[in-house]
């Protein structure tokens, strides 16, 4: 009878241990499911502001002058009115070339992304002046690029900067400061970074080192190159070392 009662309490207390581990593996299971949800929606958080890979133009694309129309046509926006115009080629996390073109139009931002094949639209959003600096500093801020010597078979500063000039459309005189240096772009391409003074406009150029083809460029007020030049730091050592090869190459 003792050992009937005996066998009775094991078998209880081994069917209580297998319920309790069944229990204990599901949550568990639950645990580490949970766990990989919310990795995976921080990881998407923290990559949703990314930069997305620079790289070359495809053999066949449209340009960057095209896509920049083509931004401004679906925005409904002659040039004149666009500020802030910058164009640069990326790559999407499935493949895909496109030309990402960001344009300031009063106190909006307008950012597109271009298909660098066929001209569509792949993408584009709409930023207050607030939501794009917030996005601006998740994405890095304004760091300067990397600066480097110049390559053996480069056009040379004064090519550069004469070519900068040319497409502004001025004379040499008319230029009141020019300054010029060496840069390499996320892509691994290296440019002459000019930058001239016309009046209380700025024009700032990237130059193509090896072709002397401008590689984008764009305008600012006094304003806006003060306020740019504190984004990048104010005038920490870099800016020094522009100016000296501005006096080199003036």
């Amino acid at each position: 009878m003792k050992r009937r009662i005996v066998t009775a309490a094991a078998l209880a207390a081994l069917m209580s241990a297998s319920v309790f581990g069944t229990n204990a593996l599901a949550a568990t299971s639950n645990n580490s499911q949970t766990t990989t949800t919310q990795s995976s929606e921080q990881k998407s958080g923290c990559q949703e502001h990314g930069k997305k890979e620079k790289v070359a133009e495809p053999e066949n694309a449209i340009g960057k002058d095209k896509a920049q129309a083509a931004a401004l046509k679906d925005a409904g926006i002659s040039e004149s009115k666009a500020e802030k115009v910058h164009t640069f080629v990326i790559k999407l996390d499935d493949g895909t070339v496109v030309y990402r073109v960001s344009f300031k139009v009063g106190e909006k931002y307008h950012i597109y992304k271009i298909n660098a094949l066929t001209g569509k639209v792949a993408d584009k959003r709409t930023e207050t002046s607030e939501e794009h600096e917030a996005n601006k500093k998740a994405r890095g801020g304004h760091g300067r690029k990397e600066q480097v010597a110049e390559p053996e078979n480069a056009i040379g500063k004064d090519k550069a900067k004469a070519a900068a000039i040319k497409d502004a459309g001025f004379s040499e005189s008319k230029v009141d400061k020019a300054h010029t240096f060496v840069i390499k772009l996320g892509d691994g391409t290296v440019v002459y970074r000019v930058s001239l003074k016309v009046g209380d406009k700025y024009y700032i150029y990237k130059i193509n080192a090896l072709t002397g083809k401008v590689a984008d460029k764009r305008t600012e007020t006094a304003e806006e190159h003060e306020a740019n030049k504190k984004a990048h730091g104010g005038k920490n050592k870099t800016a020094k070392t522009e100016k000296t090869t501005a006096s080199k190459t003036s």
